[in-house]
């Protein structure tokens, strides 16, 4: 051993003897404070202590996952965001059902409309009753001549003297008869009239009926015709606008 280390290992010694033993580590524990610095001084240096050794500890803690809340999946349906190849294709053949039928019935239209004008006339009109006054005087000799009543002149002369000298009781009076008129508006707006005869009211009634008919086989056959125009325009655009795709 060195002899420098020697003197100092003996010096040592020497005061080790020497210095009093304290029992405390502080000389103020045991006074009082009457402010509390102390207890503050001592907690504060406690938790520093305490903090301190938290903060330098070498033990290891093992880490766990946080549990995170489970989020429910989003639902979709197919019919939005999913592509349906048979839907075109069943849309063009309901499209195609429709059309076929409109251009049956059509046909179907102008067939009778050819059977109504191969039936007989067609007369657009109405007819009105009206009263007839009794005919006397020069219309009934003129109904007489037309009958075939009156051969010659002198046999008119006969007859009109036998319808004088008839007696009183045997005059009778004719009451005002119904008769029927056709009456119908031409092109201008302008009501016309015609006499119609009793014998000719049943064809003149089934040639007014026929030309009612007529009319609703017209506006079907012109609402058909609309449709069928208006679809092939829509499908024209249509056919237009793939092709360029």
């Amino acid at each position: 051993m060195k002899p420098e280390l020697k003197r100092i290992e003996t010096t040592l010694d020497r005061l080790a003897d020497q210095s009093p033993v304290i029992e405390n580590s502080s000389p103020w524990e045991d006074q009082p404070d009457p402010k509390g610095w102390g207890s503050e001084a001592s907690s504060d240096a406690n938790r520093s202590i305490s903090m301190t050794v938290q903060a330098f500890s070498d033990q290891k803690q093992s880490g766990k996952t946080p549990v995170l809340p489970k989020l429910k999946a989003p639902s979709f349906t197919n019919h939005r965001n999913a592509a349906n190849p048979a839907l075109a294709m069943t849309l063009l053949q309901e499209i195609e059902a429709i059309v076929g039928g409109w251009q049956k019935e059509l046909h179907q239209t102008l067939r009778q409309i050819q059977d109504i004008y191969l039936e007989g006339p067609i007369v657009d009109g109405w007819l009105e009753s009206h009263s007839r006054e009794p005919e006397v005087g020069v219309e009934a000799l003129r109904q007489v001549v037309d009958k075939g009543h009156a051969k010659s002149v002198h046999q008119l002369m006969d007859y009109v003297e036998e319808l004088c000298n008839q007696p009183d009781e045997k005059v009778t009076c004719e009451s005002p008869r119904a008769g029927y008129r056709l009456v119908g508006m031409d092109e201008n707006g302008q009501f016309w009239s015609r006499p119609c005869p009793p014998e000719q009211i049943p064809s003149v009634s089934v040639a007014i009926a026929r030309y009612q008919k007529l009319r609703l086989l017209l506006n079907r056959k012109e609402d058909l015709e609309t449709r069928l125009s208006q679809l092939a325009e829509t499908l024209v655009v249509l056919h237009s606008h793939l092709s360029e795709n």
